[in-house]
């Protein structure tokens, strides 16, 4: 997993600032770190939310393969928010609760819980020998993601 990381930030940091003021053209970490074009060499940008999103998007890629985020490019997003609302689910505040800090992060681990459903039904087909054709063959998923997959599948046989 770490070589696989650290093979994403080495091709994600030449690319790590576009100088860029359109919004297609710019990285999806310099998006999210609200990028402010200024000049062909300046950029003002929210370094800590950029680096973020920068290891974030060469982290999960390195555990889970390049498809889960070309399939969900939230999913990052959704963790974030999921992680900010983990006080509300230990205190076991429900999704109806009317407040906007509560809610949100019940809509985001919903969606995480969809992307990794999917993602596992993904990764058991392409096991199996039957590749879904919308997710590959999987071939960059990490080793340690494989050997859960395969503990999964052994304990489920029982």
């Amino acid at each position: 997993m770490l070589r696989a990381t650290v093979g994403y930030m080495e091709q994600n940091i030449p690319q790590m600032l576009s100088f860029t003021d359109s919004t297609i053209d710019q990285q999806p970490w310099e998006h999210w770190a609200n990028a402010s074009f200024i000049s062909n060499s300046k950029t003002e940008i929210d370094l800590m939310a950029m680096l973020r999103d920068l290891i974030g998007h060469a982290a999960l890629p390195g555990v889970f393969g390049k498809s889960l985020m070309e399939k969900y490019p939230g999913l990052l997003h959704d963790i974030y928010d999921m992680d900010t609302g983990m006080m509300f689910f230990v205190m076991g505040l429900p999704a109806w609760t009317p407040i906007p800090k509560v809610y949100r992060p019940h809509l985001a681990r919903q969606r995480c819980w969809r992307a990794m459903d999917d993602f596992q039904t993904a990764l058991d087909a392409n096991v199996a020998g039957h590749p879904d054709p919308m997710w590959g063959d999987l071939d960059d998923v990490s080793p340690f993601i494989l050997g859960r997959n395969k503990v999964y599948q052994s304990k489920s046989s029982l």
